[in-house]
């Protein structure tokens, strides 16, 4: 008799913190076993073992840095199927793992070059902080660029959505990007075009003050001309 149960799958979570499933149960993970996940799934290609032991333990000598990584690997779970696979002197992330990190990578490649309106936890996924409270030399410039690449797609989504007539997710993704950055001008001034394009001039106002007084708080700054012409019909001539 044949097995007609689908294949045993692990999920690696990245996106507002870390966690690893396995059939849907959570799976406890130690620390250690954790930052070496974590680095082999921002870095989809192989990485040697000791550049993965270097950026892993840099205060260490090589000689110790290799020891704790071997120590590592000999603690890592066993769900199933291989988290951790070694291809000559390399790691890489198990085949069988799914990362909720690199399906949201993928996302942001798609909105940025095809027309096609995504599924409706588009923007859930967009954002999601990458390991936020996690700060590892190693992992800073992947953060940098997810932070602007989900800002980009947030923005360039909310834009789609209004054009196909769903102002609700249009929002949505505008306010997840001023959430992001709240001082990106583009996404406070796409609210504010929401705003007005709904009916609503005192909200679209209300947004509008409320990022020059940020802007002005923070860095000292005034808003662009382009945003306040939006709001100055309804600003009684100041």
């Amino acid at each position: 008799m044949s097995d007609t149960h689908a294949p045993a799958r692990t999920t690696l979570h990245l996106l507002n913190g870390f966690g690893m499933d396995h059939d849907q149960a959570r799976v406890h993970v130690l620390p250690s076993v954790r930052k070496l996940l974590a680095l082999l799934a921002v870095r989809e290609e192989p990485v040697s073992r000791a550049v993965v032991a270097a950026l892993l333990w840099p205060e260490a000598t090589a000689r110790r840095a290799a020891a704790c990584l071997r120590s590592t690997l000999w603690r890592l779970a066993k769900p199933g199927e291989p988290l951790v696979e070694a291809v000559d002197d390399t790691l890489v992330l198990g085949a069988a793992v799914d990362v909720d990190f690199r399906r949201a990578r993928r996302l942001a490649d798609a909105v940025a070059v095809t027309e096609r309106v995504p599924d409706a936890d588009a923007v859930a996924l967009l954002k999601a902080d990458l390991l936020p409270g996690w700060d590892h030399p190693w992992l800073h410039a992947e953060q940098d660029w997810w932070r602007e690449a989900r800002l980009r797609a947030l923005e360039v989504l909310s834009t789609r959505f209004r054009s196909a007539g769903d102002r609700h997710r249009a929002h949505q993704a505008a306010l997840a990007a001023v959430q992001t950055d709240p001082l990106r001008e583009s996404a406070h001034r796409t609210l504010v075009e929401l705003h007005l394009a709904d009916g609503n001039p005192a909200q679209a106002l209300r947004q509008y003050t409320a990022y020059r007084v940020r802007l002005r708080t923070e860095l000292g700054l005034e808003p662009s001309p382009e945003i306040h012409r939006l709001v100055r019909p309804l600003m009684g001539g100041r």
